[in-house]
Protein backbone atom coordinates (compact mmCIF):
# COMPACT_ATOMS: atom_id res chain seq x y z
CA UNK A 1 0.00 0.00 0.00
CA UNK A 2 1.68 3.34 -1.12
CA UNK A 3 1.92 5.49 2.03
CA UNK A 4 4.01 8.16 0.78
CA UNK A 5 1.88 10.33 -0.81
CA UNK A 6 1.45 13.75 0.82
CA UNK A 7 -1.06 16.51 0.08
CA UNK A 8 0.69 20.00 -0.53
CA UNK A 9 0.04 22.21 2.38
CA UNK A 10 1.06 25.15 4.27
CA UNK A 11 1.47 24.89 7.74
CA UNK A 12 -1.61 26.54 9.78
CA UNK A 13 -1.40 29.38 11.36
CA UNK A 14 -3.30 28.88 15.26
CA UNK A 15 -5.29 31.67 15.53
CA UNK A 16 -8.49 32.52 17.22
CA UNK A 17 -11.71 33.93 15.97
CA UNK A 18 -10.68 36.60 13.46
CA UNK A 19 -13.43 36.65 11.21
CA UNK A 20 -15.72 39.75 10.75
CA UNK A 21 -18.76 39.71 13.00
CA UNK A 22 -20.56 42.05 9.75
CA UNK A 23 -23.33 40.79 7.30
CA UNK A 24 -21.67 37.75 6.20
CA UNK A 25 -23.26 34.62 5.35
CA UNK A 26 -20.86 32.77 3.85
CA UNK A 27 -17.30 31.73 4.50
CA UNK A 28 -14.60 34.32 4.08
CA UNK A 29 -12.28 33.66 1.82
CA UNK A 30 -9.75 33.74 4.67
CA UNK A 31 -11.68 31.78 6.50
CA UNK A 32 -11.86 28.70 3.44
CA UNK A 33 -7.70 28.82 3.05
CA UNK A 34 -7.41 28.27 6.75
CA UNK A 35 -9.77 25.01 6.85
CA UNK A 36 -8.20 24.35 3.67
CA UNK A 37 -4.89 24.22 5.38
CA UNK A 38 -6.23 22.19 8.27
CA UNK A 39 -7.73 20.03 6.11
CA UNK A 40 -4.40 19.07 4.32
CA UNK A 41 -2.76 18.66 7.81
CA UNK A 42 -4.95 16.25 9.27
CA UNK A 43 -4.83 14.21 5.84
CA UNK A 44 -0.79 14.62 5.76
CA UNK A 45 -0.89 13.35 9.72
CA UNK A 46 -2.93 9.90 8.92
CA UNK A 47 -0.55 9.75 6.66
CA UNK A 48 1.94 9.90 8.27
CA UNK A 49 0.47 8.15 11.50
CA UNK A 50 -0.94 4.95 9.54
CA UNK A 51 2.91 4.83 8.18
CA UNK A 52 4.77 4.89 11.74
CA UNK A 53 1.77 2.38 13.07
CA UNK A 54 2.70 0.11 10.00
CA UNK A 55 6.12 0.84 10.43
CA UNK A 56 5.59 -0.83 14.10
CA UNK A 57 3.88 -3.62 13.10
CA UNK A 58 0.37 -2.56 14.30
CA UNK A 59 -2.51 -4.33 12.18
CA UNK A 60 -4.23 -1.98 10.08
CA UNK A 61 -7.60 -2.77 11.49
CA UNK A 62 -5.83 -1.92 14.95
CA UNK A 63 -4.43 1.19 13.28
CA UNK A 64 -7.52 2.41 11.63
CA UNK A 65 -9.55 1.97 15.03
CA UNK A 66 -7.36 4.13 16.68
CA UNK A 67 -7.18 7.11 14.05
CA UNK A 68 -11.00 6.40 13.74
CA UNK A 69 -11.37 7.28 17.54
CA UNK A 70 -8.51 10.27 17.06
CA UNK A 71 -10.87 11.61 14.96
CA UNK A 72 -13.93 11.52 17.01
CA UNK A 73 -12.00 12.49 19.65
CA UNK A 74 -10.96 15.71 18.25
CA UNK A 75 -14.35 16.73 16.98
CA UNK A 76 -15.99 15.74 20.42
CA UNK A 77 -13.56 18.63 21.59
CA UNK A 78 -14.74 21.16 18.90
CA UNK A 79 -18.33 20.29 20.33
CA UNK A 80 -17.44 21.04 23.96
CA UNK A 81 -16.18 24.46 22.70
CA UNK A 82 -18.95 25.31 21.14
CA UNK A 83 -21.39 24.27 24.26
CA UNK A 84 -19.82 26.68 25.99
CA UNK A 85 -20.92 29.20 23.64
CA UNK A 86 -24.29 28.76 24.78
CA UNK A 87 -25.75 31.39 27.23
CA UNK A 88 -22.82 33.80 25.55
CA UNK A 89 -24.61 36.21 23.14
CA UNK A 90 -23.32 39.79 23.43
CA UNK A 91 -25.12 41.53 26.00
CA UNK A 92 -26.39 44.56 23.87
CA UNK A 93 -28.30 42.34 22.09
CA UNK A 94 -31.91 42.17 22.38
CA UNK A 95 -33.64 38.92 23.69
CA UNK A 96 -34.41 37.18 20.09
CA UNK A 97 -31.29 37.29 18.98
CA UNK A 98 -29.75 36.04 22.09
CA UNK A 99 -32.59 33.17 21.44
CA UNK A 100 -31.12 32.51 17.66
CA UNK A 101 -27.58 32.87 18.99
CA UNK A 102 -28.62 29.81 21.47
CA UNK A 103 -30.56 27.66 19.07
CA UNK A 104 -27.53 28.33 16.97
CA UNK A 105 -24.98 26.82 19.74
CA UNK A 106 -27.48 23.93 19.99
CA UNK A 107 -27.86 23.17 16.29
CA UNK A 108 -24.24 23.28 15.53
CA UNK A 109 -23.21 21.90 18.80
CA UNK A 110 -25.67 18.81 17.68
CA UNK A 111 -23.72 18.31 14.00
CA UNK A 112 -20.58 17.84 15.84
CA UNK A 113 -21.97 15.42 18.31
CA UNK A 114 -23.66 13.40 14.74
CA UNK A 115 -19.85 13.58 12.84
CA UNK A 116 -18.11 12.71 16.30
CA UNK A 117 -20.62 9.85 16.09
CA UNK A 118 -20.26 9.10 12.60
CA UNK A 119 -16.45 9.19 13.47
CA UNK A 120 -16.54 6.66 16.21
CA UNK A 121 -18.68 4.51 14.66
CA UNK A 122 -15.70 3.87 11.66
CA UNK A 123 -14.21 1.88 14.31
CA UNK A 124 -17.06 -0.86 13.50
CA UNK A 125 -16.12 -0.58 9.45
CA UNK A 126 -13.13 1.08 8.69
CA UNK A 127 -11.35 4.64 9.23
CA UNK A 128 -10.35 6.35 6.07
CA UNK A 129 -7.19 4.01 5.34
CA UNK A 130 -4.02 5.25 3.75
CA UNK A 131 -5.69 3.65 0.60
CA UNK A 132 -9.08 6.10 0.83
CA UNK A 133 -6.76 9.35 1.95
CA UNK A 134 -5.13 8.78 -1.75
CA UNK A 135 -8.05 7.97 -3.42
CA UNK A 136 -9.46 11.29 -1.77
CA UNK A 137 -6.27 13.41 -2.69
CA UNK A 138 -6.35 12.53 -6.34
CA UNK A 139 -10.29 13.87 -6.39
CA UNK A 140 -9.29 17.09 -4.59
CA UNK A 141 -6.73 17.50 -7.25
Amino acid sequence: MERSLTFREERPQMIGHSESTGKESVLSSDSVRRVTQYQAAGINARLKLFALLEAQGVPAAEADDLVAALEAGAVAGAQCEVVELDGTAPASSDPVFADGWDEGVMAVSKALVGIADRDWSRRGGRSAGAAELAVHLTDVR
